[in-house]
């Protein structure tokens, strides 16, 4: 199992988290499970998100897609913003 974390910064949070509340079905049907929805407590305007993915591959397409991309339009997510890191156990 694979986790990701994920870091960006939005203009609105009530706004942002809708979007990605709109996405749930989404990243379900892609293995992916939330583990934890955050805000950075030093830059209140940066969610912090962790998803335990079943399978890699399935992320790697949610994460391309174009609904993913449109979301992130509708949530007010700041360009260049958005950062991604994938987590192995070991």
């Amino acid at each position: 199992m694979e986790y990701l974390l994920v870091r960006q910064r939005f203009t609105d949070y009530d706004r942002w988290r809708a979007a990605f509340d709109s996405l749930a079905e989404v990243r379900w049907a892609a293995g992916m499970r939330t583990a934890l929805v955050s805000v950075n407590a030093e830059q209140p305007d940066e969610a912090v998100v962790l998803f335990e993915c079943e399978n890699a591959q399935a992320m790697r397409q949610h994460y391309a897609s174009d609904a993913l991309k449109e979301a992130h339009r509708q949530a007010g997510v700041v360009p260049e913003s958005n950062h991604i890191t994938v987590l192995i156990t070991r």
